[in-house]
């Protein structure tokens, strides 16, 4: 059986479904900076699948960049629900 370690794209869809949710709870801020990625997370999914054989340098810096960004937006989001 083959072990498939999750990668940053699975990453990133894991965390934009998660935000997705709780996006409507967050602050005004936290939503119009979802509302700024979102397109961005779209944009990459259609590169994705374009190029999933051999993805070129610019989408891999795409998916960091955005990778980060979703993070961060993640954290903001969780620290001020508590």
């Amino acid at each position: 059986m083959t072990d498939k370690k999750p990668t940053i794209w699975d990453e990133i869809r894991r965390i934009s479904d998660e935000l997705e949710l709780k996006v409507h709870l967050a602050s005004m801020d936290a939503r119009d900076r979802w509302q700024t990625l979102k397109p961005r997370v779209k944009a990459l999914e259609e590169k994705m699948e374009e190029k999933t054989a051999q993805a070129s340098a610019r989408v891999v810096e795409e998916l960091n960049n955005v990778g980060a960004l979703i993070r961060e937006l993640r954290d903001d989001v969780v620290a001020r629900a508590k």
